[in-house]
């Protein structure tokens, strides 16, 4: 009976007139050996996948004179958010400072966290009439809020405040006013929030709070 040793000496002496070549996967118990050379590599950040029309351009900074690359990789792809639970989501009565007539006024609203999105209303009933549009909506995808926290005394002595900033781009007729500033290119707006009670407004804060680190770990 012959062992894997012998059959692999005569193996190689039948074979050894071949100069630099490798046995592949000739007998088990040997590692085989590739043939495949590499060529390149290319770096590929989330941001640079994450862009308008899906698609995305990567350089080659090292690609050899004989590779079959160009030195540039053009990529197509469509991305989908995945969530593995239900998405936050949280009803209630927000106090919402507000830009009336160049004046601050704050107004008791319904709001509603859906889809990344703060929805209000006048009254609870509105939300549920299909002939009721939202009176307003804070769209938490632009905001610039790493966390949302309690309100300095600086932004806002009212208790159980928090801050949202949102930036976008401008729209035809927005201004500056006194919670808003625009350039002509983008509008940042700077939402105070309030709370009925302490324990509301961490309610609050923690389901925003979740709505962002989703929002961020996308965008960024």
């Amino acid at each position: 009976m012959q062992t894997v040793d012998s059959m692999y000496r005569r193996l190689s002496s039948k074979r050894g007139s071949k100069k630099g070549k490798k046995l592949i996967g000739e007998t088990a118990g040997y590692m085989s050996t590739s043939l495949f050379v590499l060529s390149n590599d290319v770096k590929m950040l989330r941001s640079a996948l994450w862009c308008s029309g899906g698609g995305a351009k990567s350089e080659c900074e090292k690609a050899p004179f004989h590779s079959p690359f160009e030195g540039t990789i053009n990529l197509s792809m469509t991305a989908k958010e995945a969530i593995s639970s239900q998405p936050p989501s949280h009803k209630g009565f927000l106090t919402i400072f507000q830009d009336e007539s160049g004046l601050g006024a704050w107004n008791r609203r319904w709001c509603s966290v859906q889809d990344n999105k703060i929805y209000y209303w006048l009254y609870p009933e509105d939300e549920v009439n299909q002939n009721k549009q939202p009176h307003g909506e804070i769209d938490l995808r632009n905001c610039k809020t790493e966390t949302v926290s309690v309100a300095s005394r600086l932004d806002c002595a009212r208790p159980n405040t928090f801050v949202l900033v949102i930036m976008a781009a401008a729209q035809p007729g927005d201004r500056t006013s006194i919670i808003t500033e625009s350039n002509g290119k983008t509008t940042q707006t700077k939402y105070l929030l309030s709370a009925d009670s302490r324990e509301e407004r961490k309610q609050w804060m923690e389901v925003l709070n979740k709505c962002l680190q989703s929002v961020h770990s996308w965008n960024h």
